[in-house]
């Protein structure tokens, strides 16, 4: 049967084209619930996603952080002046350096701070990956729960690298015996070895805060999984990590002489008001935490989405998350 219009009748519509008029090179695009799409990511999936993480929950990602890191600090720097006066009971001559130690004191609190708050970070991105807005309450809890275990994992890379550091000055001394020449030419031959054996190791334990936060791992197991992990993807990782980083860098670097430029500016009125050590130890502070505090959330999310994407990879995760998500 023709009808008037020309086309054959009934039947279906596909099979009534011409070959040519099929279309039969293509797939349906996969729906995406989070932050990414579930599948191998690729560089634009990871550098727009780690974005995508701090607007999908920006008071987890920006003000938790902000709020935890800015308690550090000031914890941090009350216990450097309590130092500072004791040294200054003990020896008048330390008042001078009673800024300073508060300084260094709240950076050290921050260091340690941000260790702790990555946790939370890496829990919300994950969670963002599945669709999941994660309240600031939840992660700070959850940094509460794996705070241990990250601060034994810091330890542990700490410990490493003052052994290494030990090993390179034994070995330099060593050499020093021989010869300035030759201690020379062995420190440079150790300080390139180091290097590389430093961003070796830091791209294969990448992962290893992942495991703590995502899969509630202790840190030596977390290290073994970090290493599993990276098997197979270690210079895809090593490239997009660095690449990422190194724009990140860039952005905190910026911040930070912004904030550096408007102190200075204002340099003369906060000397004239609490003093010229007071004054430089505020402004370092207050660009420290600008810039931490837009950075960390940007560099936790790109380091969970290449474990995200590296499971994906090894593991097929991407099916697992798909079955949570529909089945």
């Amino acid at each position: 049967m023709t009808f008037t219009h020309g086309w054959e009748g009934p039947g279906l519509y596909a099979s009534q084209l011409r070959p040519e008029q099929v279309r039969t090179d293509w797939t349906p695009r996969l729906p995406v619930i989070g932050i990414v799409p579930l599948r191998p990511l690729g560089l634009g999936d990871i550098l727009g996603g780690a974005f995508r993480a701090v607007r999908f929950a920006p008071l987890a990602m920006l003000g938790l952080t902000l709020g935890v890191l800015l308690v550090a600090q000031l914890l941090g720097s009350l216990l450097g002046l309590i130092f500072a006066r004791e040294s200054i009971t003990a020896d008048p001559g330390m008042g001078m350096f009673s800024a300073p130690w508060s300084t260094i004191s709240g950076l050290l609190a921050v260091m340690l701070t941000i260790v702790v708050v990555n946790t939370g970070l890496t829990h919300t991105v994950a969670e963002a990956i599945a669709g999941r807005r994660v309240p600031p309450l939840e992660a700070l809890r959850l940094m509460g729960r794996r705070m241990w275990s990250a601060l034994a994992l810091f330890a542990l890379i700490g410990l490493v690298i003052a052994a290494a550091v030990v090993v390179v000055a034994i070995l330099f001394e060593a050499a020093s015996d021989s010869g300035a020449a030759s201690a020379i030419q062995l420190l440079v031959v150790l300080v390139l070895i180091g290097v590389a054996a430093g961003l070796a190791f830091g791209v294969k334990l990448l992962f290893a805060p992942c495991a703590i936060a995502v899969e509630g791992l202790g840190p030596l197991r977390a290290i073994s999984r970090s290493w599993q992990l990276t098997r197979g993807v270690f210079w895809r990782t090593a490239g997009i990590y660095l690449l990422v980083s190194g724009i990140v860098w860039l952005a905190a670097n910026m911040i930070m002489d912004v904030f550096v430029v408007v102190g200075l500016l204002l340099l003369a009125i906060v000397t004239a008001a609490v003093g010229e050590n007071v004054a430089m130890s505020v402004i370092v502070v207050v660009a420290t935490l600008a810039s931490t505090v837009l950075t960390l959330p940007l560099t936790s999310a790109v380091t969970t989405l290449l474990y995200v994407d590296s499971r994906i990879r090894l593991e097929g995760y991407d099916i697992m998350l798909g079955e949570e998500l529909y089945g």
